[in-house]
């Protein structure tokens, strides 16, 4: 019986250690599982925040795209303002060389060269606005000195004398073109209207050899003549010189000298 009742004690013992055992592993099990568990709340909240970094980096990558395109476009609208400056300067330079020599072929006072009147020698550069004032100023001046001449040509021929028109190159009226560029050898020079708010209009080129098989002198410092027809046309890269800036329009008009 005592034999018994050690072989029972021994095969507790063996039982409860294996219970401890065992509960030791239920244990690991239950700390693995809640280790597993964090890491997975971790890796949804990583998740998460690369989800929305992820977006972050698409609307930055996207607002950068619209800003270069943006820029781009700016770039293109700076350089087309620029050459529009710039041929407009081009041209009212060109113009007050015109008037320069027109002045002196009327006998017109005052009217000389425009690199003087816009930058006096030994002064300060001019604002933009400034210059303009002088153009303007020069301009209202020929304009008034040219309908002078009118009256006065009216009042000595007859009353039906010729008025020449600024303002409106239509079939009929009577236009004074005046050359607006330099001479070059290789093609025929350019005549412009001399006109207020009403540019771009030009001799057409057949219509010039009657001018100057008129009176060279003359058509070598103006043409004056009365429109009998017009083209409306759009400017090309080989026409930018004289005409302006591609794809603006321009108008060529026939003329025939005033008799």
């Amino acid at each position: 019986a005592v034999a018994e009742g050690e072989e029972l004690k021994r095969r507790l013992q063996e039982k409860e250690a294996e219970l401890a055992a065992a509960l030791e592993e239920v244990a690991a099990v239950k700390q693995a599982a809640a280790a597993a568990s964090a890491a997975a709340h971790d890796r949804s909240q990583m998740e998460e925040q690369l989800e929305g970094l992820e977006k972050e980096l698409e609307r930055k990558t996207r607002f950068l795209t619209e800003a270069s395109e943006n820029s781009a476009r700016l770039e293109l609208d700076l350089k087309f303002v620029r050459e529009k400056l710039s041929l407009e300067k081009t041209q009212a330079e060109k113009l007050l060389r015109g008037l320069g020599r027109l002045g002196e072929a009327l006998g017109v006072e005052g009217v000389r060269t425009a690199p003087d009147a816009l930058l006096p020698s030994g002064r300060q550069r001019r604002s933009s606005a400034e210059r303009e004032l002088l153009v303007d100023e020069r301009v209202e001046a020929i304009i008034a000195h040219v309908r002078t001449l009118q009256l006065a040509a009216s009042s000595a021929t007859s009353p039906t004398a010729p008025k020449i028109s600024l303002s409106s190159f239509e079939e009929g009226d009577v236009a004074l073109f005046m050359p607006v560029g330099e001479e070059h050898p290789d093609r025929q020079r350019v005549y412009m209207a001399f006109n207020t708010a009403c540019p771009r209009h030009f001799l057409d080129v057949a219509s010039l050899a009657a001018f100057v098989e008129k009176d060279p002198g003359v058509a070598e410092n103006y043409c004056l003549g009365r429109i009998v027809g017009k083209t409306c046309l759009t400017g090309t890269e080989s026409e930018t010189e004289d005409y302006g800036l591609p794809g603006e329009r321009f108008w060529v008009c026939q003329a025939v000298p005033i008799q």
